[in-house]
C-alpha cells in the first residue's frame, strides 16, 4: 500500500524538531510495510529530499528568501504578526494545488493523508481527483478554531469537501466534539504519542517542578508563576521552564517583579536528551493551558506524554485534549484553566506529598504504555486504511 502524508512542515534535516511525532508515525508504518511519502511545503528554497528513507515532496511557492510561511513558528501565529503572510497563504493555496495533482498523477497512491484539513482538504480534493486516490483527513485542534475563526465565510464550503474524505479522524476527543457540527459521519480517534527514545531510565526526584513547551499565551505559564510564587515559602522546589516564544521576555520580567530570579530558571530550547534528563530529574510537569485570544486550547499535549512515560505525574488545565491524558487524582491532577489559586493548590498537594508523588507517577506510566502505545496507534491507522480498501 502506497501513501502520501500532505503535512505543513516536515522535518528539514536530520535532528530537526518540526513535528517528531509524525516521524515516528511514518517510520512505524514503513515498518508495517506501509510506503509513505510526504507532500509538504518548501522553506526558503529547499526542494525534495529524501531523510530516514522517506521521500518529502516539497512545494515552491514564493520567492527563496521569503518562503517563510512555515516551519519556524504556526502559520496562525505568523498572520497574527505578519499580514504580509496572508498573501504568501494565496500563492501557498496556489502552488500546492498544481504541485499536488502533478505528484499524484505521477505516482500511483491508494491513499492521501491529509493533516491539518483547513485548508489541505483543497489539496486533498485536487488529488483525490486527478489521482483517482481515497482520501483520510486527520485533525488536531487548532486548524479548527483558527480558521472558524479567521475565515468563517469559506467554513460550509470546506465542510462539504471534508465530508467528501474517506475517512476522518481526530487526535481527541475534544477535537472530535468540536468537528461534530461540520461532518456527518463517524469521526475515529486515534491520538499520537511521544518520541522518548530508548534509555536506562534513572528516575529520581530534585524537587524541580518543570514546564515543557512553547512560551506562548495558550501554555498559560503567567499563572504558573504566579502559583509558584503562592506556594514558594512553603516548598523546596525550583521552577525549571524549558522552550522560547514571544512570551518570554515579559515572563522574565513577571519573574523579576515577583523577586523570584533565583528559583526560577528559563533554559530556552535544549537537546532531547537534555530534556529526557529533567522529565527524569523532576518532582512532576506542569501544563496550565489557557484559551487564547484566538480561542485556541491544547490540542492533547504531548509534552504530558513524554514526562509521564517517565514516570512523572502532571499538574494540568481540566480543558482541550488534556482530559484524554491525565486523569484527576489517579495519574496527575487537573486544575481549571486560568486558576492561580487551584493551581497553587494542585502544586502545594504533590510537592508537599511525595508518596501521592511517586504512586500517580507509577500510573502515569502504567496509563501512557496502555493508552498511547505507538503498536496500538500504528495498528489501528492500518486497520482503517485495509477497512477502506475494501
Amino acid at each position: 500500500m502506497k501513501v502520501l502524508f500532505v503535512a505543513t512542515a516536515y522535518k528539514r534535516y536530520d535532528g530537526d524538531i518540526i513535528t517528531p511525532w509524525l516521524t515516528e508515525l511514518i517510520l512505524r508504518l514503513r515498518d508495517k510495510k506501509i510506503d509513505v511519502e510526504v507532500f509538504t511545503s518548501s522553506y526558503k528554497g529547499l526542494r525534495d529530499q529524501i531523510l530516514d528513507g522517506v521521500k518529502i515532496h516539497r512545494f515552491r511557492y514564493f520567492l527563496k528568501n521569503l518562503e517563510t510561511l512555515t516551519h519556524d513558528e504556526t502559520v496562525a501565529d505568523r498572520l497574527s504578526h505578519s499580514p504580509f503572510s496572508l498573501l504568501l497563504i494565496f500563492f501557498y493555496m496556489i502552488a500546492g494545488s498544481w504541485a499536488i495533482v502533478q505528484l499524484v498523477r505521477r505516482e500511483k497512491y491508494d491513499i492521501v493523508h491529509i493533516h491539518w484539513p483547513f485548508p489541505h482538504i483543497i489539496f486533498g480534493a485536487f488529488a483525490r481527483i486527478a489521482g483517482k486516490t481515497r482520501l483520510f483527513s486527520t485533525f488536531y485542534g487548532r486548524e479548527i478554531r483558527w480558521f472558524t475563526k479567521k475565515f468563517k465565510w469559506l467554513a460550509k464550503c470546506l465542510s462539504i469537501l471534508l465530508n467528501k474524505s474517506n475517512m476522518i479522524t481526530a487526535i481527541s476527543t475534544h477535537t472530535r466534539t468540536e468537528l461534530g457540527k461540520y461532518i456527518k459521519s463517524e469521526i475515529e480517534v486515534i491520538p499520537f504519542s511521544a518520541v522518548v527514545p530508548e534509555r536506562k531510565v534513572s528516575i529520581s526526584d530534585d524537587k524541580i517542578i518543570l514546564f515543557v513547551g512553547r512560551i506562548v499565551e495558550r501554555k498559560g505559564i503567567k499563572y504558573l508563576i504566579k502559583a509558584f510564587n503562592e506556594v514558594k515559602d512553603e516548598i523546596p522546589h525550583n521552577l525549571v521552564i524549558i522552550g522560547d516564544g514571544p512570551e518570554r521576555p515579559d515572563l522574565e520580567k513577571l519573574a523579576d517583579r515577583l523577586d523570584l530570579h533565583s528559583r526560577i530558571r528559563f533554559t530556552g530550547w535544549i537537546s532531547t536528551d537534555e530534556k529526557l534528563q529533567h522529565y527524569e530529574k523532576c518532582s512532576f510537569l506542569v501544563l496550565p493551558a489557557v484559551y487564547d485570544k484566538q480561542g485556541d486550547i491544547e490540542g492533547l499535549g504531548v509534552v504530558m506524554i513524554e514526562a509521564m512515560s517517565c514516570h512523572k505525574p502532571v499538574i494540568a488545565s481540566n480543558a482541550g485534549g488534556i482530559t484524554d491524558i491525565v486523569q484527576d487524582r489517579i495519574n496527575g491532577l487537573l486544575v481549571p484553566p486560568g486558576n492561580t489559586s487551584a493551581l497553587a493548590r494542585a502544586i502545594r498537594t504533590l510537592a508537599s506529598d511525595t508518596e501521592l508523588s511517586k504512586k500517580m507517577g507509577e500510573r502515569a506510566k502504567k496509563s501512557i504504555d496502555e493508552r498511547f502505545n505507538w503498536d496500538k496507534i500504528v495498528n489501528k491507522l492500518i486497520s482503517l486504511y485495509i477497512t477502506e480498501e475494501k
